[in-house]
């Protein structure tokens, strides 16, 4: 298993430089808009905002209320990396601050939604 930093999972097999009968799970971004050109969307699990979408999201998620975008799911989870479930619960809380307080710049709290249906 390999985590992209492009906001993208690869599940599958590693053998030399190739990688063999793995899943893409990502966002339609970076070089994942490169890897659907090449395999089809209808090869990977695609989830979030695309390219497009993304300006006007920000500023939509900066100018709305925290509590109107982070539902109970996403609630839970909040919950957990607080209690220090996931790691050091101080810096993550601070990670989870940036996007409570209306600068969820990367659409975390956007794309977590369709990345649970993907």
């Amino acid at each position: 298993m390999k985590f992209c930093f492009n906001g993208c999972l690869i599940l599958g097999t590693l053998d030399g430089a190739n990688v063999n009968g793995c899943l893409i799970l990502g966002t339609l971004d970076g070089a994942n808009v490169e890897i659907a050109e090449e395999v089809g969307e209808e090869n990977m699990f695609i989830f979030g905002a695309k390219v497009d979408e993304i300006n006007d999201l920000r500023v939509k998620m900066s100018q709305t209320n925290p509590s109107d975008y982070v539902g109970p799911e996403l609630r839970r989870v909040f919950s957990e990396i607080e209690k220090g479930t996931f790691g050091n619960k101080e810096e993550l809380t601070e990670l989870l601050n940036t996007v409570r307080n209306h600068n969820d710049f990367y659409l975390v709290c956007h794309d977590f939604y369709s990345y649970l249906e993907a």
